[in-house]
């Protein structure tokens, strides 16, 4: 088992080119996976699994008490698994196959709005009382300009960016590229700071690259202070990204593209945060509401 799930390991790092992060991800579920079926089945491969024991493994995690997001990204990362195995021969047919996800419930994306947004951005004063204040400025300029995802501002370079046509090209999900414009306000303050191409454009206070965790606290330590929303990420500028294209009438396929969603299910849920918006106001404001 140890084996397939290195081959495995090295299939998502060299030819799917993902993160070390995500790879890390993908063995940890596959791991856990393992040890469940050699328990289960005393086999030393995951080749001969039946997909009764799949179905068994789901409904153990269920009895964990796992919520259904998670075991959705666990099977999901077995379905993955299986579906290597597929493509290199190793098995005639996916025990995985009919494993149905669970049904979660929908969650809105908490999203800054555009006034909360200004009055973080243009709060001249919060950023001077930090040593590295108009680095974290661009930061959260970047993050709710682009909609791009944290990984994809830690690997941005300074040659990612074109001045002459004011894009970034991002490096998303899958070694997937794609061109997202900016604004020329951006695009000159990015160009204050760039160096050499290959150099990452945010650094830390050592000189060294970022990190998601800094990341993470920078974004959390102005957005906590807007009193709006109770998860401050980078993800939650993601979501204002959306939300605020989409109330400006940006159609939802543009802004597929622009987050760089694989498909428009995923960017439909802003659909309904704009909807509940609405809502709000109709009950609001109307006489007989």
């Amino acid at each position: 088992m140890e084996e397939e799930i290195a081959r495995f390991r090295d299939y998502l790092l060299h030819e799917r080119r993902y993160s070390q992060h995500t790879v890390k991800a993908y063995v940890t579920d596959m791991q856990a996976f393992a040890e469940y079926c050699l328990e289960a089945t005393q086999q030393d491969t995951l080749a001969d699994i039946e997909p009764k024991i799949v179905r068994r493994w789901v409904m153990s995690l269920k009895a964990e008490g796992l919520n259904a997001t998670s075991i959705n990204r666990k099977i999901s990362t077995v379905r993955g698994f299986y579906k290597w195995m597929l493509k290199k021969d190793l098995i005639l047919r996916s025990p995985a196959l009919g494993v149905k996800n669970l049904r979660k419930p929908r969650h809105l994306p908490e999203f800054v709005t555009e006034d909360k947004m200004a009055d973080i951005l243009d709060d001249d004063a919060a950023f001077a009382d930090s040593k590295d204040g108009g680095r974290d400025r661009l930061i959260l300029e970047l993050f709710y300009d682009t909609g791009i995802r944290e990984t994809e501002l830690i690997e941005l370079r300074c040659g990612d960016v074109d001045v002459a046509r004011r894009t970034i090209t991002v490096h998303g999900k899958g070694g997937k590229t794609r061109m997202v414009p900016i604004s020329e306000s951006l695009c000159k303050r990015l160009s204050a700071i760039m160096t050499e191409p290959d150099e990452p454009i945010f650094k830390t206070g050592k000189g060294s690259k970022m990190y998601p965790r800094l990341v993470y606290r920078i974004v959390h330590k102005y957005l906590e202070k807007a009193q709006t929303v109770s998860q401050s990420s980078p993800h939650t500028l993601r979501h204002s990204f959306a939300t605020a294209m989409l109330n400006n009438g940006a159609p939802i396929e543009a802004i597929k593209e622009l987050l760089g969603h694989a498909n428009l299910t995923a960017t439909q849920i802003y659909t309904h945060t704009t909807y509940e918006k609405l809502n709000k106001i109709y009950k609001q404001a109307h006489p007989r509401a």
